[in-house]
């Protein structure tokens, strides 16, 4: 007995040193790659050019969930699920691979640690084929409840994207908000659209188009061209997770080379959705227009009288615009001679807000 004591307690020391060890290289290399963040989902949210980082991973398996600080790759499912559950949307292993938050993996890799890792599987939940997080088993029946109302907007989407694409100068139509991902919660919501125009055509375009919402409100239909941009002025403001999947989300149904265009000039969506980007080529096609009738008009209008209209029109609705944001307290919106974007409320901030709450209630 007295020879054993001296083995343990020898084998006891030993464990205790490869522990710290272990875990004075995770933090330093956490140090190193997150620049301090506080959490690795922070890091794999707002770090640039770092992506690919498989921090602590070695030490999965090894040691106790309580020893180890939550791997990019589960910090990645984790925050694409907690993003997509502010809005009530379950995902399923694909959309969870294509909206991982701040980390490139394969797609067989997600689904070996959603299948294997048990601490991660206790903080989620699903009902093949959605994923949701614990408790929240109701969104795979309410997403399906949402497709059907996505269905019948999609019809009405398209018949005035058409109608949109076919006017003069208009370089894309995409359909963006919660109608590209079917995520609508009524037959009756509003159709968003981005519009790419042509330099110097910005508020003229706006102008055709808000004939064409007109016309579609008389119909009990209700579009919101509400971001309209140069083609030259493609860059959408600060980078944000929010902005970033507006980009990778929205439908082009006119324009895909000024939309891969936009998303060249937006290539910082990779530090936050590195694996979404590969898949956009899978997206539909773009509506045939009758273009025809669009050469003329802006044979007609690409001259003085047509800059004479960009200006009265500008003119006028920027200022009356910008006065009514004001007033409306709206941080959301911006307007000026290359670009209308019109959201009356800060969807980013409020959106940015709740995430990283969320984020919080669950400990990371």
């Amino acid at each position: 007995m007295a020879s054993q004591f001296p083995l343990r307690s020898a084998a006891r020391i030993v464990w205790i040193c490869e522990r710290i060890v272990n875990a004075t290289w995770f933090f330093d290399g956490l140090n190193y790659h997150c620049q301090q963040s506080r959490s690795l989902v922070e890091w794999g949210i707002r770090c640039r050019g770092v992506t690919t980082c498989h921090l602590g991973a070695s030490l999965v398996g090894t040691q106790s969930r309580a020893d180890l600080a939550l791997s990019s790759l589960e910090a990645g499912i984790i925050a694409a699920l907690v993003y997509a559950d502010l809005f009530d949307y379950p995902l399923t292993v694909q959309e969870i691979h294509r909206y991982l938050v701040g980390y490139e993996a394969s797609l067989a890799i997600v689904q070996e640690r959603l299948a294997q890792d048990g601490w991660l599987r206790g903080q989620l939940d699903s009902a093949p084929p959605f994923w949701f997080l614990a408790t929240r088993d109701h969104l795979a029946g309410l997403r399906q409840e949402r497709e059907s109302y996505s269905r019948a907007l999609w019809r009405l989407a398209w018949r005035y994207g058409r109608l949109m694409a076919a006017l003069p100068f208009v370089r894309l139509v995409a359909v963006s908000g919660s109608l590209a991902v079917n995520n609508v919660t009524s037959s009756r919501d509003d159709i968003d659209f981005l519009i790419v125009a042509q330099r110097g055509r910005v508020w003229f375009v706006r102008g055709l188009c808000v004939l064409v919402v007109r016309l579609a409100r008389l119909q009990g239909v209700h579009l919101c061209p509400n971001y309209v941009i140069a083609e030259h002025r493609l860059q959408l403001g600060d980078p944000s997770l929010f902005t970033a999947h507006e980009l990778v989300q929205m439908v082009p149904l006119y324009g895909t080379s000024s939309y891969q265009r936009l998303l060249d000039s937006n290539a910082w969506i990779t530090e936050y959705l590195p694996n979404a980007l590969p898949h956009l080529a899978t997206e539909r096609e773009v509506a045939r227009v009758v273009r025809g009738g669009k050469r003329v008009l802006e044979t007609i209008f690409r001259g003085r009288f047509g800059d004479i209209v960009e200006r009265w029109e500008s003119g006028r609705k920027i200022a009356r615009l910008r006065r009514e944001a004001m007033q409306r307290g709206s941080a959301g919106t911006e307007f000026g001679p290359d670009l209308c974007k019109g959201h009356v409320d800060d969807h980013a901030a409020v959106v940015d807000q709740r995430y990283m709450e969320r984020l919080g209630s669950l400990g990371i």
